[in-house]
């Protein structure tokens, strides 16, 4: 790898591997309750509270849904990220968290150039995080879910989404360190197969995002096959969420709002409602997301810069009484 290449994955890890808003932002919250192991086979269950993840420390490999039920006011996700061997929340925390938020600062002072100094601060080993999907973005009251399969090692859920410009898994207080929760994927095997889909979503960043299946009203599930993984000019790849359109939604400032580095970008609140839908993965992941279609309008996109320029927006209607249209 190249030296300018070893920055770019570097700072691109740490985009959906830091990041956030601290309890300062938003008032505290009660200590979660801990949640220990996930049942073998069973849902895992992530509850977004405040700033906090409540969800297990051990979960079961191979094919796992994660539940993620968002009892907040705000809209957040659940990066899945698997660490490199030996690295811990300790070393996020320590290492990469602060550098992160103070280059977020530089960026809405309007100093790119101090900015994309701090982040080549950032320490090696995040170059070799693996971005392995989660719930996507989520709003207030909402419950998505996701299916991906997993191998044994330690893990990390996040949430980089931003209030006043702090980024939710940025917390200075040590004793409340926001919304980043570690896990660890043991070599227990869940018993769950492979879901089956009625909608096939295809990423890739040579083409538009490629949607094949009825959208009729109803509950379906989405299969997301990540054809490739081009990184983007916010350092990130390409994802898949869903949100509802409503009549005065304005899709200029929703485009906007996905791109982290404008200082409205992943801002509380949100523009839209969002449905969930699944995170980065590496080229040739898989993942599964459950969607409740009621007719609407709706759209797909991602968190890359100018989304509808790149094909990764996508506005579709649901009618009561026949597919909507690609």
């Amino acid at each position: 790898m190249t030296k300018s290449g070893g920055l770019l994955r570097t700072v691109e890890a740490l985009v959906v591997a830091v990041v956030v808003v601290g309890m300062t932002a938003c008032g505290k919250s009660p200590p979660p309750t801990p949640i220990t192991a996930a049942p073998p086979g069973a849902v895992v269950e992530v509850i977004a509270r405040g700033l906090q993840f409540i969800a297990p420390e051990e979960v079961p490999s191979g094919w796992t849904t994660f539940r993620f039920r968002n009892e907040s006011g705000m809209t957040h996700f659940a990066m899945i990220e698997r660490l490199p061997d030996g690295y811990g929340i300790r070393d996020q925390q320590e290492q990469v968290a602060p550098i992160f938020q103070q280059g977020m600062d530089l960026l809405n002072a309007g100093d790119a150039d101090g900015a994309m100094a701090k982040f080549g601060e950032l320490p090696e080993w995040f170059g070799r995080v693996v971005f392995m999907g989660g719930p996507g973005l989520t709003g207030p009251g909402q419950i998505s879910e996701v299916t991906v399969f997993l191998e044994p090692g330690t893990y990390l859920l996040e949430c980089y989404v931003k209030t006043n410009g702090v980024f939710h898994s940025y917390n200075p207080a040590p004793d409340a360190y926001g919304m980043v929760h570690q896990f660890q994927v043991t070599e227990a095997v869940s018993p769950a197969g492979e879901p089956d889909a009625d909608i096939r979503i295809t990423l890739s960043g040579e083409r538009d995002i490629e949607v094949v299946g009825d959208t009729t009203p109803g509950e379906h599930v989405a299969q997301v096959v990540f054809e490739d993984h081009k990184i983007y000019e916010n350092f990130a790849g390409h994802d898949v969420h869903l949100v509802r359109l409503e009549d005065d939604t304005d899709l200029s400032q929703l485009a906007t709002w996905m791109d982290w580095r404008q200082p409205s970008g992943l801002e509380t609140p949100a523009p839209a409602l969002f449905l969930g839908g699944t995170n980065e993965m590496p080229a040739g992941q898989t993942a599964y997301f459950n969607i409740s279609l009621e007719p609407g309008r709706y759209a797909w996109i991602a968190e890359v810069p100018d989304p509808e320029g790149k094909g990764m927006l996508q506005v579709f209607t649901v009618s009561g009484d026949h597919t909507g249209g690609y």
